[in-house]
């Protein structure tokens, strides 16, 4: 039989990781089409460990995948801060983006995933060829890709403001990605939730929602990081002590 054409775009995972087991994260998968622009598929609340790794695997794909995480991959540290973490500060400190204290105390939770997702063949290098696991950081990418001179924080304060922060993160997220390269098209599960009802929503239902928008951030970045390139990004850090990966600006350089 003739060999298929059909394109075959690898899957771009985003995981909004909470940093202890009992709080929940944010899952969103999206794919590229030949043309290289990006349809948001899916966006999923996860809970439990086995939540996680489960929905990593059902959605890990036939033809390569990149998990970006919003949270530390690699921490190797006991106590204070990772090496890229003061540089992340000392670069991104003029626009008021937190101040990042990772060490192995703090962070045994989205370290103990990590492990287990590089036992399930996920390498952290970006490098790399096939199934690969990223850290980043959304505070910063959002000063990157949004043009912001501060981040729009999520997960903090009355719920009110909350639900302000939240309608102001999707607008962004559509109006600045929607012309960026690579492209983020308008798809049903996004437009699911840039349209999901905030005035009727309780805490529970607007922490969903900062979830899976912070997840959505990171399935752009590992997007960004396979369409893009290795060299379109900032690499902060390095694979020994712990990194740091940001898409490093919406369009290349002259466009």
């Amino acid at each position: 039989m003739p060999r298929s054409n059909k394109f075959r775009s690898p899957r771009y995972l985003g995981l909004d990781l909470a940093w202890a087991p009992r709080h929940s994260s944010g899952g969103a998968v999206m794919e590229a089409d030949e043309d290289g622009v990006l349809r948001l598929k899916s966006t999923a609340s996860l809970r439990a460990h086995e939540d996680i790794l489960g929905w990593l695997a059902r959605n890990r794909g036939r033809h390569g995948c990149i998990v970006a995480v919003n949270a530390p991959i690699i921490v190797e540290n006991s106590t204070g801060q990772r090496p890229c973490d003061v540089q992340l500060h000392e670069h991104f400190a003029r626009n008021f983006v937190d101040e990042y204290h990772v060490n192995i105390t703090n962070a045994s939770h989205p370290r103990t995933i990590s492990r287990a997702l590089q036992r399930m063949g996920f390498d952290p290098d970006p490098q790399a060829e096939g199934d690969r696991i990223i850290e980043t950081y959304n505070q910063a990418t959002q000063i990157l890709l949004f043009e912001l001179e501060r981040p729009i924080r999520l997960k903090t304060g009355p719920v009110g403001a909350r639900k302000d922060a939240v309608a102001r993160f999707r607008e962004l997220l559509v109006e600045k990605l929607d012309d960026a390269t690579p492209p983020l098209e308008m798809s049903p599960a996004l437009d699911a939730l840039v349209t999901a009802d905030l005035p009727s929503s309780n805490g529970s239902r607007v922490g969903e929602l900062e979830e899976q928008l912070q997840a959505t951030l990171c399935a752009y970045t590992a997007a960004y990081l396979d369409l893009r390139g290795p060299q379109a990004c900032a690499f902060v850090g390095d694979l020994r002590d712990g990194y740091v990966l940001l898409p490093a600006s919406r369009h290349p350089e002259g466009a």
